[in-house]
């Protein structure tokens, strides 16, 4: 079963633009598509449509639609205004209620609409001009006088609506501005306390006249922090403006009746799909009502996107709708929700590269990406891979709702569980706790895999958050030192491993010199043969007193010696002639930490050592895996490899070791 077969999937993929309605066939189609929730519906019928009405003598107000980039404001603002302007476009209204009370304002005004330029030119000034131009265009002779000498604004648009009048003697004159609060920002102190001046007597000519004024900002205009410098003039506009807010409630309602309708028949299907995983997950059986509703969208997706303060434009309609448009056409998966969570968007935010020019999201993006390739490269348990990642692009997502990207402030193991419908696969009992405990551990197992850097968790809480000033990128610093190791060096700490593998003594035979005292079974005989192991040539031999029955050379693969091979019947050569790139990675991995380690102190040492340990043990792996085929093996002037030296002499099974298979060569 696909998506597909489950929504029917109607993508917005386009902004509308309020002076789109000026055309009679877009403006019909603006108002077929806009889909009215219940409670915008009884705002409409409660503030807007009253407060636009002109035949019965009320306190009529400005208006301000609050909705952020994407949220569906320039599409109401054109729908009010198609309907106010075209009384035809009344029937073509989706919603019952608000049908039969646009009746009241139905074609009863003439509209002009507008988008705040960004300009230095007064409010007051645009907003004339753009009237004007309107008046001239249908006949009207009116110029309003220049800034300078106005002594009332409000008396100018009296008189400007008594021309009007004559020509349009049964109707109102209606002005739409989008975009106000961008036009605001951009002003200086003293120009903004003029605009909102002029503000306020736009909504006070309401009152008295048939002029009314509706604008569009993307935040709440009179509790907004960035204008604290002017709230006294902001409080005066408020008692002449109504505020009509884009909630998250109408948002959720155009995602499930727009975007992703269903029949009756897919939200059956979708609930037994569900119906799976309500143990799994807090509250999703009391709400599977909105999950039904929102699917395949979670419903804390809106809810965190709502939060994202520091990404400017978020276009939420138009995002869902790429995040939708990618998995319409795969498979329902059968094992999990298969719901598009918060997580999901930090791919739109990282591959966004206007937002990297703020210093904060760029600053979250890099760490973020480091803490990503860390869980990708190293995390320990390959199943759980997948819901790691997804807690690391969810936290990261949290990061930028916080307004401080320092804030201890996250999520708990059981808030992602739930906010993110996270899944493992295999868990032996589906129950909400079981999983919040195995999530836990992979948030416990990333902050092992990344040393603590980059993630914190708040003990008072346990929220766990991205820590921005754990910043010690020490894998990068192990890198950049082992890419400085010398050939010797390198062969020092393939040595290491080696050492480890041969099951050798801490002790060497001879202090300062890699040799140590060596036995091997005499088969034939059953008795011991007593040699000595070389880490190195035969220049050493002289060292290793007295004479022994056979010399055991491993020689360095990195900065092999000039020595002579005098083909002696006691000495053995081995030589490492496959140095793949994961090999001499690991090797110089495995160097960079351990010179990291000793320069470094307290906390950070632990943390470069446990990282050379940890290196240490997959080299020794490659080398317990490899060894047969890597190693050449030469006696008497004649190699082989040390698979074709043993071959037929090791029991089968692969239980022997390298000590073994080497004393069996």
């Amino acid at each position: 079963m696909k998506y597909a077969d489950l929504v029917q999937f109607d993508p917005i993929e386009s902004v509308v633009e309020l002076r789109a309605a000026d055309k009679a066939d877009a403006a019909k189609r603006l108002v077929e598509t806009f889909v009215i929730s219940d409670r915008l519906a009884e705002l409409l019928k409660t503030i807007v449509f009253p407060q636009l009405q002109f035949d019965v003598p009320t306190d009529n107000k400005g208006m301000l639609i609050v909705g952020n980039y994407g949220t569906g404001k320039s599409h109401l603002m054109a729908a009010i205004s198609s309907l106010a302007e075209r009384g035809e476009l009344v029937k073509s209204v989706t919603h019952a209620d608000v049908k039969k009370s646009a009746e009241g304002i139905g074609g009863r005004f003439c509209v002009i609409r507008a988008e705040a330029p960004s300009t230095q030119l007064a409010l007051r000034d645009l907003v004339c001009q753009r009237i004007e131009k309107w008046l001239a265009d249908h006949g009207v002779d009116f110029t309003f006088p220049p800034y300078d000498e106005v002594t009332s604004n409000k008396d100018d648009i009296q008189e400007m609506m008594a021309k009007f009048e004559q020509k349009h003697p049964d109707k109102g004159l209606l002005f739409v501005l989008d975009e106000l609060l961008d036009y605001l920002r951009g002003r200086d102190h003293q120009a903004l306390i003029r605009d909102l001046g002029f503000l306020r007597e736009l909504g006070e000519v309401c009152k008295t006249s048939r002029f009314r004024f509706i604008a569009g900002v993307q935040e709440t205009l009179f509790d907004n922090p960035r204008f604290q410098f002017v709230a006294d003039s902001l409080k005066r506009v408020s008692q002449r403006f109504e505020q009509l807010l884009i909630v998250r409630e109408d948002i959720a309602f155009v995602v499930s009746q727009r975007l992703l309708r269903k029949t009756a028949s897919q939200e059956t299907k979708i609930r037994q799909h569900l119906a799976k995983f309500t143990t799994l997950y807090g509250s999703m059986n009391e709400r599977l009502d909105d999950f039904v509703r929102l699917f395949p969208v979670h419903p804390a997706y809106l809810t965190a996107f709502e939060r994202v303060t520091v990404a400017e434009k978020r276009e939420i309609l138009k995002t869902l709708s790429r995040s939708i448009k990618r998995i319409i056409d795969a498979e329902v998966p059968d094992g999990e929700p298969g719901l598009i969570a918060y997580d999901s968007y930090w791919a739109e935010i990282r591959e966004n590269p206007s937002l990297r020019a703020d210093p904060d999201i760029k600053e979250v993006i890099d760490k973020s990406k480091v803490l990503q390739d860390r869980v990708e490269a190293a995390f320990p348990r390959a199943k759980q891979k997948p819901a790691a990642l997804r807690v690391v692009h969810g936290l990261s997502v949290h990061r930028l709702t916080t307004g401080d990207i320092h804030a201890p402030i996250g999520a708990t193991a059981e808030e992602l569980r739930d906010s993110l419908c996270l899944h493992v696969g295999g868990l032996p009992e589906q129950d909400a706790e079981f999983l919040r405990t195995v999530i836990e551990s992979i948030l416990k197992d990333t902050m092992k895999t990344v040393n603590g850097q980059f993630l914190s968790v708040n003990a008072e809480n346990g929220q766990y958050f991205l820590d921005l000033k754990k910043d010690i990128d020490f894998d990068s610093l192990i890198d950049k030192r082992g890419e400085t190791l010398s050939p010797n060096q390198l062969d020092q700490y393939y040595f290491d491993a080696l050492a480890r593998v041969m099951e050798c003594a801490d002790q060497t035979y001879v202090a300062g010199y890699k040799i140590w005292e060596h036995e091997v079974e005499w088969r034939d005989r059953k008795a011991g043969r007593s040699g000595y192991l070389f880490f190195g040539a035969p220049n050493e031999r002289s060292t290793a007193q007295p004479p022994r029955d056979y010399y055991l050379y491993f020689i360095q693969p990195f900065d092999t010696p000039s020595f002579s091979d005098e083909k002696k019947a006691d000495e053995v050569f081995l030589k490492l002639q496959k140095v793949d790139d994961k090999l001499k990675e690991t090797i110089r991995k495995y160097g960079g930490a351990r010179e990291q380690a000793t320069s470094a102190s307290g906390k950070n040492k632990e943390i470069y050592e446990s990282k050379a340990t940890d290196h240490l043990r997959t080299l020794t792996k490659w080398l317990r895996e490899n060894m047969q085929s890597a190693f050449q093996v030469t006696s008497r002037g004649k190699s082989a490899s040390l698979a074709e030296t043993v071959r037929g002499k090791i029991p089968p099974g692969g239980s022997a070791g390298v000590r073994d298979i080497v004393n069996t060569a």
